[in-house]
C-alpha cells in the first residue's frame, strides 16, 4: 500500500540523530566491509546507545580519507573483475563483435554482485537475528515494508542490468579501437593513482547535476517563459526513486531506467582522458556500492548517510553529497529539521506516493 507524501508533513518523520556515512567507525573501514562492520555489530555491547549527531554539509580530512578508501576499494574490485573473474576482458579484443558468449557474463557478474552487496546488507540490518539489537541505530525507527523491498529490489537488479549495459559498450568501442584507452597504468602511476582515489570526488559533481534537474526547477505556480523541466522529469522519473523515503541499502539504485543510465553514465567522465578501463569500471562500482551502502537507513554499523537520509524525508534538500559541498555553497544544504526551509518545503510543492511502513 502506498500514502501520500504532500509537502511533506504527513510522513512520520524520524526522531532520530545521526552523522555523515561512516558514523562510528574507523577511516579504513570501508576496506572491511562487510566482515568489520559485522564483526564490530556483534562484539558491540548491547547497553551501548546510539550518539545524537547531525548531517554535515562537507567531509573533514578524515572523511576525505575515508572517501578515498572506499574508491579505492571500487578500484580494487575492478581490477578483481578484469582480471581474475576472466582471463581476457572483452575490452582488449573479444568485443570487437558483439556476441552473448562475452556479454552474458557481464551481466551475470553484475546482478550476482547486486544481490550479494545489497542483499546482503537488507538481510544483515532488517532481517538477520541482530536486527533487534542494531534498531536503536535506525535514523527512522519505523521499517520499510516488504513490498518496498521487493519493488526496491527489482528496479536496483534492471538498474545494474543498465549499468553492464554501459560496460559493453564501452568494451566494443575499446576493442574496436573507435576509443583509445590506456594499456600500461605504470606508465604513469602518479595521475592513476590521483584518478583512482578521488572517484567519488570526481563523480559527484556529475550526481549533483542530474539529481537537481530532476527536481523542480521554479516554485509551482511560476509563470515565467522557461518550463519547469525538473517538475516533469521528477514526476515522471525521478518520483520513482522518493517512494522509498524511508530508504534500505536496495533503495540506492532504485530508479527509473532512464534515471539509472544517466546516473552510471559517470563513468564516461574519465574516457575521454584515455584512462585504462579498471578506472571506468571503478566508477560504476563506486556508483553501485556507495548508493547502496549509503543508503542503508542505519547509522550505525554501515555507512549510513543522514545527509541523504534527509533528503528522502524533505526532498528539496542535500542533492548532492559532502564530498564536494555543492548543496552549502547554493544554500541548498540542511543538516536537520531545523535547517529545513520554509521555501524547500513549499514553493516547489511536488508530492510523492511513498511506501507505507511498519514499527519495530
Amino acid at each position: 500500500a502506498s500514502q501520500v507524501n504532500p509537502a511533506h508533513p504527513q510522513i512520520p518523520l524520524a526522531t532520530v540523530h545521526a552523522k555523515m556515512a561512516g558514523a562510528g567507525q574507523p577511516w579504513y573501514m570501508p576496506l572491511t566491509w562487510p566482515f568489520g562492520h559485522v564483526a564490530s555489530a556483534i562484539m558491540r555491547s548491547d547497553e551501548d546507545k546510539a550518539p545524537k549527531m547531525a548531517a554535515t554539509a562537507d567531509l573533514d580530512l578524515i572523511g576525505h580519507a575515508t572517501s578515498a578508501i572506499a574508491s579505492s576499494r571500487a578500484f580494487g574490485l575492478a581490477l578483481f573483475c578484469i582480471y581474475v573473474l576472466t582471463d581476457d576482458y572483452p575490452a582488449f579484443g573479444r568485443a570487437k563483435t558483439f556476441e552473448w558468449e562475452w556479454m552474458m557474463p557481464i551481466l551475470i557478474r553484475n546482478v550476482a554482485a547486486t544481490w550479494m552487496i545489497a542483499g546482503f546488507w537488507d538481510w544483515f540490518l532488517y532481517l538477520s537475528p541482530m536486527k533487534d539489537k542494531l534498531h536503536k541505530y535506525k535514523m527512522n525507527p519505523v521499517y520499510p515494508s516488504g513490498t518496498q523491498m521487493l519493488h526496491d529490489a527489482t528496479y536496483t537488479t534492471v538498474a545494474s542490468v543498465l549499468a553492464g549495459m554501459l560496460e559493453i559498450g564501452m568494451c566494443h568501442l575499446w576493442a574496436t579501437g573507435k576509443v583509445a584507452y590506456q594499456h600500461d597504468m605504470m606508465a604513469t602511476p602518479i595521475s592513476n593513482v590521483l584518478w583512482i582515489i578521488t572517484i567519488t570526488h570526481w563523480r559527484i559533481p556529475h550526481f549533483w547535476a542530474i539529481h537537481r534537474g530532476m527536481h523542480p526547477w521554479f516554485p509551482k505556480n511560476n509563470k515565467g517563459m522557461v518550463p519547469d523541466v525538473g517538475r516533469f522529469l521528477y514526476k515522471h522519473i525521478h518520483s520513482l526513486h522518493h517512494k522509498s523515503y524511508n530508504p534500505t541499502a536496495f533503495s540506492g539504485t532504485n530508479m527509473h531506467p532512464i534515471e539509472a543510465f544517466m546516473y552510471y553514465s559517470a563513468a564516461l567522465i574519465c574516457v575521454p582522458f584515455g584512462c585504462h578501463p579498471a578506472i571506468f569500471l571503478a566508477c560504476i562500482i563506486d556508483c553501485g556500492v556507495g548508493a547502496w551502502l549509503g543508503h542503508d537507513g542505519f547509522q550505525w554499523p554501515g555507512s549510513g548517510d543522514y545527509f541523504h537520509q534527509l533528503h528522502h524525508q524533505y526532498f528539496e534538500c542535500n542533492f548532492g553529497a559532502m564530498h564536494i559541498p555543492i548543496d552549502k555553497w547554493l544554500g541548498t544544504y540542511a543538516s536537520g529539521k531545523k535547517g529545513i526551509s520554509s521555501k524547500m518545503l513549499e514553493e516547489t510543492g511536488v508530492e510523492t506516493a511513498v511506501h507505507s511502513g511498519k514499527t519495530k
